[in-house]
């Protein structure tokens, strides 16, 4: 809380240094100033954000009854990030990873599929690397943009999968709904770019199998993304009847692409969410948020919908948005919404997996 009047006064003077004060309001106990928007307001922000960084304070810039408003919250104290954590789950989820790549080769039952320990490690290196490209892209966009992000916490599982994925936490919001798309959007574009390359190398490595040559083995029947229908037909041409036999390399690609449709959800924090709030505010994000869990159970993705019901009935369940919420997106940023629309819709599938007996 400011009290003395010299503080507010300095912060006036602070705010008026970038935009036309219009008056003075309360808001939760702090000074807050009603301002005009100049047309270069984003770039104003930002300026204004460097300039309190030594204060302690982070400016905000919203709409309240219908006037801009520059308001302040407390920055929080920079994060002690606890590396050894992230390399510990980094370590345990290559082992699951390797224990499904290992339970794939052993369960497969086929002399054309790789042993046990080289499925166990194509499958967890192909899989680890479009997942650490994933989440590191979300971290150079956050040390571009000025966000205080941890390191990735990748989440170990046991087979068939052998990972949820991983997590990057964040203490404070993007500063502009520009940053917040491109911290939404950075890990899907560059995982997905990872995944298309792994799925290429999975599919060139996989066997296409006459059902006479597999009978008495049952196997697993996983649909497939319209990308690895496509790249399939590219590379190895089945025929009608035939079967390919997926090499873990290319069940590693379909993991990926599924993470990747996952986190494309536009629902609450996931990657999808970070977009459709700087796209369409607080208030469309809430209805879509609610919208992609019915997708998700229409989808199959039973756990994912668990895990989103409970973060959109939580204690916070209210995207924060970015600092500066008034400033427009950038035309650049629609394309980019356009981009990720199309890889979700390449790459999502319908969890119909089924085990079939020759």
């Amino acid at each position: 809380m400011f009290e003395p009047s010299s503080a507010i006064e300095n912060l006036s003077r602070v705010v008026a240094d970038y935009f036309p004060i219009t008056g003075h309001v309360e808001d939760g106990g702090r000074p807050a100033f009603t301002v005009d928007l100049p047309p270069d307001s984003k770039k104003r922000f930002l300026a204004l954000r460097d300039r309190l960084e030594p204060t302690g304070l982070l400016p905000l810039l919203r709409v309240r009854d219908g006037r801009p408003v520059v308001a302040f919250l407390p920055k929080p104290p920079r994060a002690k990030w606890r590396w050894p954590v992230n390399v510990l789950l980094f370590v345990g989820t290559l082992g699951t990873t390797f224990l499904s790549g290992y339970v794939m080769a052993v369960g497969s039952g086929s002399s054309k599929f790789p042993s046990a320990v080289e499925s166990g490690l194509a499958f967890s290196l192909s899989l680890m690397l479009i997942l650490v490209v994933h989440e590191m892209g979300h971290k150079v966009i956050s040390i571009l943009r000025g966000i205080d992000a941890s390191l990735p916490y990748f989440i170990p599982m046991v087979p068939p999968v052998g990972t949820m994925g991983a997590v990057i936490v964040t203490r404070e919001p993007a500063p502009n709904r520009d940053a917040l798309i491109d911290l939404g959007a950075s890990g899907p574009i560059a995982g997905f770019l990872v995944a298309v390359a792994v799925v290429i190398v999975g599919v060139r490595a996989s066997f296409v199998l006459d059902p006479s040559a597999m009978v008495g083995l049952t196997l697993v029947n996983y649909p497939d993304p319209l990308l690895v229908q496509w790249i399939t037909e590219l590379f190895i041409h089945p025929q009608p009847g035939q079967v390919v036999l997926m090499h873990p390399i290319l069940y590693a690609g379909w993991i990926g692409l599924l993470v990747t449709s996952l986190n494309l959800l536009p629902s609450g924090m996931l990657d999808g969410g970070h977009v459709v709030r700087a796209l369409l505010g607080a208030r469309r994000h809430f209805i879509v948020s609610w919208l992609a869990v019915l997708a998700a159970f229409a989808l199959r993705y039973w756990l994912m919908a668990a895990l989103l019901v409970v973060m959109l009935t939580g204690v916070r369940r209210a995207h924060p948005g970015p600092l500066d919420d008034v400033s427009p997106v950038s035309p650049g940023r629609f394309v980019i919404a356009v981009v990720l629309l199309a890889i979700f819709v390449v790459s999502v599938v319908r969890l119909d997996i089924t085990p079939v007996r020759f």
